[in-house]
C-alpha cells in the first residue's frame, strides 16, 4: 500500500513510497515498514530503528521520511486497521490483571449475546462468538499482533460489533493490541506472576498500567476494582486523562456487592448498581467469581446495556474455571499463589468439606511461585498431591522438590494422570472435594519441549471411581 493512500484523511502527505507493514513495536520493524512512535521511551532509540518512514511528534534530521503529528497514539489504530483491512468494532473493552481476565471477558460475551448483541471474546480460551469457540493454538493469552489483526478481520466477517479481550502484561509490553481502538479498559487485581519476564512486581504493574495511559485513548471509560491496592494509582491516571470511571467492589462503589450466599449449584448475590438493589442467582462456582461478574457488569453498562437485560442467572463458567466435572471434582486454571488460595477457600465456602488438592508448577516460569503455592497448599488443603504441570524444558523432579520443601505433608506422584486418579479415589472414599489446579482448559502437557495430548477434564471423565 502506498504511504499517501495509507494516510489519506489521517495525515495529509504526498510521499508515494510503498509500505509493507505498520508497527509501533521497534522490535518488529522490517524494511519497508511504517513505524509509529507512540512511546516516549522509543524517542531515545529512534536512530537505531531501521525503517523508511516514521510518524512521531518530533523530528530527527536523517535520510528517512519523518511525518509530524502531535499525538501519534491517537491515529495509530486508524492506520493499522486501514493497512490490515479490518474495521474497528463498535465497542471494544480490554481487561488486564493477574487473575480473572478470562472469566470477565467470557461473562461479558455471554451477557451481550443473551441480550441479542453480536459479540465476541478473545483470550486464553481462543475466540468465542455465536456459541462457537475457535481454539487458541499458540497458548498466548493475547495473540501476537499479526494473529490479532487476522482475528479482527475474521470478526468483521461475522458482523461482530461488541468485543471483550484479555490484555496480558506480555501483550501490552509487546504492543500486540495497540492497533485496536478501545472504548474501555478494565482492571481486576494484581498478585505475583510472570516475574521471570518482568523481574519484579513493580515492573509487572508498570506493564499493566500502560493499558490505561498508552493503549486506551483519553476520555474513554475505565472500570476499576476498588478493593485492590492498585486502585488509587489507576484512578489517578484515569482522572488525569479525563476518563469516565466505573468502580466495583465490596464498599461504596458504582457496583457494590452487598451480600453473597453460597449454594450447592452456585451463589445468591445482592448487588447495588448506583441506587438500585438487585437480588440474583449466579449459577457459577467460586466466591471470587462475584468480583469478576461485577467487572463484567461494569463493562456491559459502559457499552450501553441496561442491567435488567443482562440475564445473570443464565451465565455459565468458562471451561477450566471452577469447572464441575463430577459432583465432588473441580478443575481450575489456578496457577498463581493468590488464585490457588481463592480456589481452595471457595470450594470450602460452597460445600463446607475438606479439600484434596492435586497440582504442580510450570517449568521455565516464575520459580518464586513454587514456594508460595506450596505454603498455601500446606495451609489450606487437607490432602495434597504434588505432580507435574507443564515442566517444559526444566527437570520436573526439581520443580516438584521446590514445592515439596514448603509442603512437607504432601504426597508426590510424578505422573499427572495417576495423581488425578489417586485424588479421585481419596476424595470419593472420604467424602471430600477434589480440586485439580493449574492447567484448567488445557488439552496438552508440555514435557521436554513436546506438547503431548492431555486434559485434566478428560482424565476425570474417563476414570470410573
Amino acid at each position: 500500500m502506498k504511504l499517501r493512500e495509507l494516510l489519506y484523511n489521517i495525515i495529509d502527505v504526498t510521499f508515494d513510497i510503498e509500505i509493507k507493514g505498520v508497527t509501533c513495536n521497534p522490535k518488529r520493524v522490517k524494511e519497508g515498514y511504517l513505524f509509529v512512535c507512540i512511546s516516549k521511551e522509543h524517542e531515545k532509540c529512534i536512530s537505531d530503528i531501521k525503517t523508511s518512514a516514521i510518524i512521531a511528534n518530533f523530528m530527527v534530521h536523517d535520510s528517512r521520511i519523518y511525518i509530524l503529528h502531535p499525538n501519534p497514539q491517537e491515529i495509530y489504530s486508524k492506520i493499522v486497521s486501514r493497512f490490515y483491512q479490518f474495521k474497528q468494532p463498535k465497542y471494544a473493552a480490554a481487561v488486564t490483571g493477574t487473575n480473572g481476565k478470562t472469566s470477565v471477558i467470557e461473562f461479558c460475551c455471554q451477557i451481550w449475546q443473551n441480550a441479542g448483541y453480536n459479540a465476541a471474546s478473545i483470550g486464553t480460551l481462543g475466540m468465542y462468538t455465536n456459541n462457537e469457540r475457535k481454539a487458541n493454538h499458540n497458548s498466548l493469552t493475547t495473540p501476537d499482533a499479526d494473529d490479532f489483526y487476522a482475528t479482527l478481520c475474521d470478526i468483521n466477517s461475522k458482523g461482530i460489533e461488541y468485543l471483550a479481550l484479555e490484555a496480558s502484561s506480555h501483550g501490552i509490553d509487546q504492543y500486540r493490541i495497540h492497533g485496536l481502538e478501545l472504548t474501555a479498559a478494565a482492571f481486576t487485581n494484581l498478585s505475583q506472576d510472570h516475574l521471570d519476564y518482568h523481574q519484579n512486581i513493580s515492573k509487572y504493574f508498570k506493564a499493566k498500567k500502560r493499558l490505561f495511559h498508552e493503549v486506551l485513548s483519553k476520555e474513554k471509560t475505565v472500570i476499576l476494582n476498588a478493593n485492590t491496592d492498585k486502585y488509587y494509582a489507576l484512578l489517578k491516571i484515569a482522572k488525569k486523562r479525563g476518563n469516565k470511571v466505573i468502580t466495583y467492589g465490596e464498599k461504596s462503589s458504582n457496583i457494590t456487592l452487598i451480600k453473597q450466599v453460597p449454594a450447592l449449584n452456585g451463589q445468591y448475590l445482592t448487588i447495588r448498581i448506583s441506587n438500585e438493589v438487585y437480588n440474583v442467582f449466579f449459577p457459577v462456582f467460586g466466591q471470587f467469581q462475584a468480583c469478576n461478574l461485577m467487572c463484567a457488569i461494569g463493562i456491559a453498562i459502559s457499552s450501553g446495556l441496561d442491567y435488567k437485560k443482562m440475564c445473570i442467572d443464565k451465565l455459565i463458567s468458562p471451561p477450566g474455571r471452577m469447572e464441575k466435572v463430577k459432583p465432588f471434582v473441580f478443575v481450575d486454571y489456578a496457577h498463581t499463589p493468590s488464585a490457588l488460595k481463592q480456589a481452595i477457600l471457595s470450594l470450602k465456602w460452597h460445600f463446607n468439606k475438606k479439600i484434596v488438592l492435586v497440582f504442580g508448577c510450570g517449568g521455565n516460569r516464575d520459580q518464586a511461585k513454587r514456594a508460595e503455592m506450596g505454603k498455601i497448599a500446606q495451609m489450606y488443603a487437607e490432602k495434597v498431591i504434588i505432580t507435574n504441570d507443564n515442566p517444559r524444558d526444566e527437570n520436573p523432579t526439581e520443580i516438584r522438590r521446590d514445592i515439596l520443601l514448603h509442603c512437607p505433608d504432601a504426597v508426590e506422584v510424578e505422573d499427572r494422570k495417576e495423581a488425578i486418579e489417586k485424588g479421585i479415589d481419596i476424595s470419593y472414599n472420604k467424602g471430600m472435594i477434589l480440586l485439580i489446579a493449574g492447567k484448567g482448559h488445557e488439552r496438552f502437557q508440555i514435557i521436554n519441549g513436546q506438547a503431548l495430548e492431555f486434559s485434566d477434564v478428560e482424565v476425570v471423565r474417563n476414570y470410573a471411581s
